[in-house]
């Protein structure tokens, strides 16, 4: 079974390389979302937002204050509990290395990938924010927040659907309290969750200044 999903995987990706015309996308990301894209994809990193991950809130808080948030230096988290690197920035914002060995190596891949950020060329993603039975007022205030993001290419994935969030994607099956992410199997199709969404056509968009489709 675990040969047929990566075959299946495998097949996915060909097919989405073929077609993808952006080949030097900036993708911002609140997780690994933007990493394993890039991986997917076969493209350079062009974000610092690599293997690496920021809570709901502080990464709202952060894209709010974009500008100031890159223009400040980082510096280590030396009380931090996790057993990798965690950055504090602009507002306090931390950011938890999840895929690095050390803070120096952390920092270090940091400040390069920032050098290639492409503002022309650049979308906002958000993941793992709604789960099944649990829309509560401060989920559907930081959706709020997020629509409101000064980006033209900005994107959440949701498991429900949320027809006032003009930038909502809902993966259908996706139901993020078990525990499973974006790039794990559906059980019934025997894709990707995030495979139920146009991504290579969201990332074409991005140096377009029509709107992209969102829903599904």
């Amino acid at each position: 079974m675990t040969k047929l999903k990566d075959l299946r995987k495998l097949f996915i990706d060909r097919r989405n390389r073929k077609r993808l015309t952006n080949r030097t996308p900036t993708l911002i990301s609140s997780n690994c979302t933007a990493g394993v894209l890039y991986h997917c994809l076969g493209l350079e990193f062009r974000s610092p937002f690599i293997n690496l991950w920021l809570t709901n809130d502080d990464f709202v808080t952060a894209m709010e204050n974009f500008d100031d948030f890159l223009a400040t230096p980082l510096t280590r988290d030396t009380e931090s509990p996790k057993p990798y690197p965690v950055g504090i920035g602009f507002k306090g914002v931390r950011i938890y290395f999840l895929h690095y060995s050390s803070w120096e190596e952390a920092i270090h891949k940091w400040e390069e990938r920032k050098k290639r950020i492409d503002r022309d060329n650049m979308a906002i993603m958000l993941t793992n924010l709604a789960t099944p039975g649990a829309e509560s007022s401060d989920e559907n205030s930081l959706l709020r927040r997020f629509e409101a993001l000064p980006f033209p290419h900005k994107i959440v994935f949701t498991s429900q659907k949320h027809p006032e969030i003009k930038c909502a994607a809902r993966l259908p099956g996706w139901k993020p309290a078990t525990g499973r992410n974006v790039f794990d199997t559906h059980r019934l199709r025997r894709d990707r969750y995030i495979d139920s969404y146009d991504y290579v056509g969201f990332i074409n968009s991005l140096t377009k200044t029509s709107p992209h489709s969102y829903k599904d």
